[in-house]
């Protein structure tokens, strides 16, 4: 054997870095977290098809809450009377699409652009679940009674924390949702809800905060959470590296 197969060639020593690519321009790092990958591109491929289980997993809790909270919805929607509304019509759609998604992601052999595809249509059906549960006003139609402020608030958190600590999507596309859910509900209700101008503020204002303090605790679990899982890939690639070490230097004793 000749010396120079007997070198032992060296493991690629691989950082983590940030998208800067993925975060708007003019923003400091500091203000919106990017997630972080790794500068070797296979190693980055491999760390997607290593995460690939835990975040299969991860979207069937996040489909599963979504199913069990629609079909709630449901439940009590059609229990509440015979009146027309519009979350009557869509919490049962919307459970039907969420338990499809379920059955689709259940599978045993899942690729990661399928799990891709999958994560958006959910991330797209909880979006409109959560825009058709803000307090729409019917009520000059005779279809439904008068709708308050506070209507819809704790689906729209729930959907909106289920989208960043269970859905295993970009965090820029996650904080997206989060920016839009709020908007959305703060519009609908500004001009839906007939009250005093001088409550209906108040509510306004309390509404705001309660979206801001979710979607910064959520951005803040996906950051641990995302941290966590490539330095436990890190760790496993390690352990890895220095037994093949181990094997090569036995050998060449």
């Amino acid at each position: 054997m000749n010396g120079t197969d007997m070198e032992e060639i060296p493991f690629q020593r691989v950082k983590t870095r940030r998208k800067k690519s993925h975060c708007p321009p003019g923003v400091p790092l500091t203000t919106i977290a990017c997630e972080d990958e790794f500068d070797c591109k296979e190693l980055e491929s491999l760390f997607q098809s290593y995460n690939l289980k835990l975040e299969q997993t991860s979207t069937l809790k996040g489909l599963a809450v979504l199913i069990f909270m629609a079909s709630t919805l449901a439940v009590v929607e059609l229990l509440s009377g015979p009146s027309l509304t519009i979350s009557k019509g869509s919490h049962p759609v919307h459970c039907i699409i969420f338990v499809s998604l379920f059955i689709v992601t259940n599978v045993k052999y899942l690729q990661v652009t399928q799990l891709t595809q999958i994560v958006n249509l959910t991330l797209l059906f909880g979006f409109t679940f959560s825009f058709l549960c803000c307090p729409f006003s019917l009520g000059a139609l005779g279809l439904e009674p008068p709708t308050s402020p506070e209507q819809g608030m704790w689906q729209l958190i729930l959907v909106t924390f289920v989208a960043y600590a269970l859905l295993p999507v970009r965090t820029l596309l996650a904080v997206v949702f989060g920016v839009l859910v709020s908007i959305s509900h703060t519009i609908v209700t500004a001009t839906s809800v007939t009250a005093k101008t001088q409550k209906l503020w108040r509510t306004l204002v309390a509404n705001t905060v309660l979206f801001t303090s979710v979607n910064l605790s959520g951005l803040f679990v996906r950051m641990l959470t995302e941290r966590a899982q490539r330095k436990a890939f890190l760790q496993a690639r390690n352990c890895i590296e220095e037994r093949l070490r181990m094997e090569d230097e036995n050998e060449k004793q």
